[in-house]
Formats: C-alpha cells, sequence, structure tokens
C-alpha cells in the first residue's frame, strides 16, 4: 500500500488516497477515538453541547450514535466524497442538522456558523497526525498531509447550514493553515456548561465500557481524558489525569482492543480483527 501511495498525486488522487489509508491502516477502535474525545472538542461552545443534550442519542442510545457516526465516516472516508455513498451521507447529514435546528427553537444558529463546520472536517483531517506525534512516533507525510485537507475541503463543500450551502464559504487554504485555524478555535474563550458535563461524561463512559472490560475501564476513561485534551475535560468538569497516569496512556506499544462484551450489542464491523481494511469490516457488520 505504501509503494502505491507514494505513486499517487495528493492534488488529484486525494480520495483514493484516503480510501486506501483509512481502509488499510485505521481499525475501528481509530474511528472511535476521532468521534467520542473529537466531540468533546466539537461541544466547546455552549450552544453545541446543549444541542447534543437536546436529542439525548449520545446519552441514551450511546450505541446508535456510535454506529451512525462510523457509517457517516465510511462513506466518506472509504467509499469516497464522489461516490453515491458519500454524497448521499452528506445529503442525510444535512436534513438530520435541518431536523434538529428546526426543532430547537431555543438554540437560534446552533447550525449556521461556518467555523463550527470547519472545525469537526479540521479535527477528522488532522486527528492521525496529531495522535501520532503526540506518542513521539512520526507523523503524516507530505502528500498524505496534502491529501487530507483537499478531502476535508470537499466535504466541507458538500455541507449546508441553516441560511444555505457552505460551497462558496471560505476554508482554511492547506494543512498549515487546518492547524492554525484549530489553534485559534480551541483558545477561543468557552464557558462550562452543565450540558456540556452531562454528555462529555456519558460519552467518556461509553468510550470505556464498549472498548474496555471491566478492570480496564479506568484506563478506557483517562485515554478519552488524554484525547480530548486537558483544557477541554477542565471545561466540562470530567477531570484531568495525574502525570503518571498520562505517561501510561502514551505508551505507544498498546494492542488496539475489540470492543467489550455487552448485552445487547449489535453484531457491528467491531467484532472483526483491525487488520482488515475498514471497508471490508463495515461491509461484514452490515
Amino acid at each position: 500500500m505504501d509503494r502505491e501511495l507514494s505513486r499517487m498525486d495528493p492534488e488529484t488522487d486525494w480520495e483514493r488516497m484516503v480510501s486506501l489509508y483509512v481502509g488499510h491502516r485505521v481499525p475501528e477502535f481509530a474511528l472511535a477515538m476521532m468521534i467520542y474525545p473529537g466531540t468533546m472538542r466539537m461541544m466547546q461552545p455552549a450552544f453545541g453541547a446543549a444541542t447534543l443534550a437536546h436529542t439525548s442519542k449520545l446519552e441514551t442510545r450511546p450505541h446508535r450514535r456510535f454506529q451512525d457516526g462510523n457509517d457517516f465516516l465510511m462513506a466518506w472516508m472509504v467509499d469516497g466524497l464522489s461516490s453515491t455513498a458519500g454524497r448521499g451521507a452528506a445529503g442525510r447529514l444535512n436534513r438530520i442538522h435541518l431536523a434538529v435546528a428546526r426543532g430547537t427553537p431555543h438554540l437560534p444558529g446552533n447550525f449556521d456558523d461556518t467555523d463550527d463546520f470547519v472545525y469537526p472536517l479540521v479535527l477528522l483531517a488532522t486527528f492521525g497526525d496529531r495522535l501520532q506525534t503526540s506518542l513521539g512516533l512520526p507523523g503524516l507525510s507530505g502528500p498524505m498531509k496534502t491529501a487530507w485537507h483537499r478531502w476535508a475541503q470537499a466535504l466541507f463543500r458538500l455541507l449546508e447550514r441553516e441560511s444555505g450551502p457552505l460551497y462558496d464559504e471560505a476554508f482554511p487554504e492547506d494543512w498549515d493553515a487546518m492547524n492554525a485555524f484549530a489553534v485559534e478555535f480551541e483558545s477561543r474563550p468557552y464557558e462550562p456548561t452543565e450540558s456540556g458535563h452531562r454528555v462529555a461524561t456519558a460519552m467518556m463512559g461509553f468510550f470505556a465500557e464498549r472498548w474496555f472490560p471491566a478492570p480496564l475501564r479506568s484506563f478506557g476513561r483517562d485515554l478519552t481524558r488524554f484525547l480530548a485534551g486537558e483544557r477541554v475535560c477542565r471545561l466540562h468538569r470530567i477531570g484531568w489525569i495525574s502525570p503518571r497516569r498520562e505517561r501510561v496512556v502514551r505508551v505507544p506499544e498498546v494492542r488496539v482492543p475489540r470492543p467489550a462484551p455487552a448485552s445487547g450489542l449489535p453484531h457491528t464491523a467491531s467484532g472483526t480483527p483491525p487488520t482488515e481494511p475498514a471497508h471490508q469490516r463495515t461491509a461484514q457488520g452490515a
């Protein structure tokens, strides 16, 4: 796969590059690490947390919420944004957002700020590089960074806010601009909220329970905190990890776990080995 990636031009082959990378190198556990700690970061603005609390899906149907998120990412990353599945998933998300917006008149404009669309896509595109470098490992190659930027930019142009399509709105112009945007967004002053605390606590608990057996769930919660970051954890009042526990979490040779058995857990892609391509795991779990 590395040989094939090295032959591709990220300016024109970015969709295939992202598909190959995710399909062969990103197990479902890594997608979970994107979805849950990433969502904690996304709901730093108070209305974001309030919107998630209003739908209550993360608290009452966490398995369904995770599978929905996984399905969106597989359609966009593996099937590709030009595919029927990829475009269909974007249209479906647009309809969901508009329906939630109509159902939350007490939160005006909760799906209308362009930055709140840019930031999640920047997180998704830069997640792998951030994780690897935080563990002291080499980050993504230059061509792969370009491919991820093109992917995020293309998905942004498929999405819509309350006031209309985002196609003509500004998106960070390259990889460095995406990182600069994330730093600026994360440095803004945010106020803690009860809804943020409640939803973050639920997400952290579900991540630990799904992926770790009972004796290791404390580690699972610490991993969620580490990935979300100290500032986000303190904002949502879910506590931060001690230096000793942080050193444990940083050990890069941890074997990727399978989900812990749970009664009523749907038979999804989670049961297949992490070495299989992600698109195969999804197909088998359908």
